[in-house]
């Protein structure tokens, strides 16, 4: 008495190829469909130094009126204003700023801002001196 198979011998038979043609797909093909989308838009677009990336996208959806030029990495996907820096704190200072968001219901970030607006408030503070490297 021998087995039959009966799901068929390729456990992947199910799985289609989406892709409908090779050549639509190509590098080729997307950037010369690109090249024509953005010569007939050439005319309204900013131009941006190519060191610079554009914040295109921002968070509640839809493109800015004003671009954001984005210098550093640390500002990816941030509004206007803000930076992604590290800090190195004591673990007590931590569990507190933690407890206090979690009571109050807020982000670390906003204990965080609070906390250096009101160090902050009422300081005179001179800027650094320019950097000569």
């Amino acid at each position: 008495m021998a087995k039959e198979a009966r799901l068929g011998t390729d456990p992947l038979q199910w799985i289609q190829d989406s892709r409908q043609n090779e050549s639509e797909f190509s590098t080729q093909s997307v950037l010369s469909k690109q090249s024509i989308s953005s010569n007939q838009d050439i005319s309204s677009k900013q131009s941006v130094p190519s060191n610079q990336s554009v914040h295109q996208n921002p968070q509640n959806g839809g493109t800015r009126r004003n671009p954001r030029v984005i210098t550093t990495a640390s500002q990816e996907g941030l509004p206007d204003g803000w930076i992604r820096a590290t800090f190195i704190v004591q673990e007590h200072q931590l569990a507190q700023i933690k407890a206090l968001a979690y009571w109050e219901r807020k982000q670390i970030k906003e204990v965080i801002t609070e906390a250096l607006s009101a160090y902050l408030a009422g300081r005179q503070v001179e800027p650094l001196p320019e950097h000569r490297g």
